[in-house]
């Protein structure tokens, strides 16, 4: 069993189990000590599938149906029916079912994941919202594909996973200028044309504009805690040689 943090109002639902892994658990070296899934930073392939398995085995899932993609920073979503596995690798930022047993994982490393669920339609989702998706689109097409699967959007309860914090995001003046419907969103930094900007409180945003009420948003900043979480940002700080990335989960009882 490998240790993971969830979301309080998921957690209440009895037919969908989910989870937000954390750097802890698994059996990969160097800078992806040690629950690395992403399979394309350098890690050997041996470690990322038994770290894969042990996922697979705590939320009692077959390996076989643990599902990622290879994810690009689109706004594309994939719908999942009974015939994907592990190896169905298809390119794209968000997963969508209504099948049970299939388990739904995104990798993130300070982008923001975001598992979505309509428990009384079952219909679940798992999305990767990085800033290029999340400015795309890929929160709003998530949503419109689960209700394409005959979820209702009103009933449909979010949870934004560990993730990079305001504080931690230091963005330019050229990224600040070209978001004018979020300058709310922006602190100054300490560095002239340099800002500050909330990417989760962006995504949080989106959710509450396609009518979404049930958000609980993690309180960990995936940055600023390197013992609990991989970090794209901090690894480009302390000029290290890679990262890994955790993984965001959920699937239907």
């Amino acid at each position: 069993m490998i240790p993971f943090i969830q979301s309080d109002a998921l957690k209440q639902l009895v037919n969908v189990h989910h989870g937000f892994t954390t750097r802890q658990g698994g059996v990969s070296t160097g800078c992806f000590d040690s629950l690395n899934v992403a399979k394309s930073k350098g890690d050997l392939a041996v470690h990322v599938m038994e770290n894969l398995r042990r996922i697979a085995v705590t939320f009692q899932i077959s390996p076989e149906d643990v599902i990622t993609l290879n994810q690009t920073h689109t706004n594309k979503v994939e719908i999942v029916d009974e015939s994907w596995t592990s190896t169905t690798l298809k390119e794209a930022d968000a997963l969508v079912t209504r099948t049970p047993g299939k388990l739904l994982g995104v990798m993130t490393a300070d982008c923001v994941p975001i598992l979505l669920a309509d428990p009384h339609n079952n219909v679940i989702a798992a999305v990767h919202a990085g800033w290029r998706g999340a400015m795309t689109g890929i929160v709003q097409n998530t949503i419109a594909t689960m209700v394409s699967c005959g979820a209702n959007s009103s009933l449909i309860q979010a949870a934004i996973g560990p993730c990079i914090w305001q504080s931690s995001y230091e963005v330019d003046q050229h990224f600040y200028k070209n978001l004018p419907q979020a300058a709310d969103l922006f602190i100054p930094s300490n560095r002239p044309d340099h800002w500050l900007f909330d990417l989760p409180g962006f995504v949080r945003r989106v959710l509450s504009q396609e009518k979404i009420t049930t958000i609980t948003l993690s309180p960990y900043d995936t940055y600023r805690h390197p013992e609990m979480f991989f970090s794209c940002r901090r690894k480009t700080h302390l000029n290290e040689e890679n990262f890994g990335c955790s993984l965001s989960v959920i699937t239907l009882r």
